[in-house]
């Protein structure tokens, strides 16, 4: 290998493990995939078709909006919010900030994350119904 080359893969890997290590981006908006994958249409027939739920927790795990790649959606009732001023406060990216007992031993601590000030580690908050790499504790805004 090539001395240029070698500096090049240096870099790289430098550039991936600084912006790695910063901050998570926990609060900054994200906009995920709607349920059914239709607009939200508060008016058909009484049900709010496409819209999230108001007593349901959504989680993205593959969003490219989040530096973490996980986008949430805490208990957004959709459809009641016609002004879109309570998005914000249920809407967003978030981290992992803690796993199940079960999975303690074998999840390197370094993936997980410190919720920053105005957030909470809501404690299970994705269950057995999640694949092992998702179970666990995520970044809530405080008094959500």
């Amino acid at each position: 290998m090539s001395v240029s080359r070698l500096f090049a893969t240096i870099g790289v890997g430098l550039v991936v493990g600084v912006v790695g290590c910063g901050d998570a981006g926990v609060g900054d908006p994200c906009a995920p995939t709607r349920p059914g994958g239709q607009p939200c249409n508060p008016n058909v027939t009484g049900m709010s078709a496409g819209c999230f739920s108001g007593t349901e927790i959504y989680l993205e795990t593959q969003s490219l909006q989040c530096r973490s790649r996980i986008c949430l959606v805490y208990n957004y009732a959709e459809a009641a919010d016609t002004t879109g001023r309570e998005r914000p406060r249920r809407v967003y990216c978030t981290c992992r900030c803690g796993v199940p007992a079960s999975l303690a031993s074998s999840t390197d601590p370094g993936v997980l994350c410190t919720c920053p000030e105005g957030f909470t580690c809501k404690t299970d908050l994705a269950g057995a119904q999640y694949n092992p790499g998702v179970q666990g504790s995520y970044c809530i805004r405080s008094g959500t």
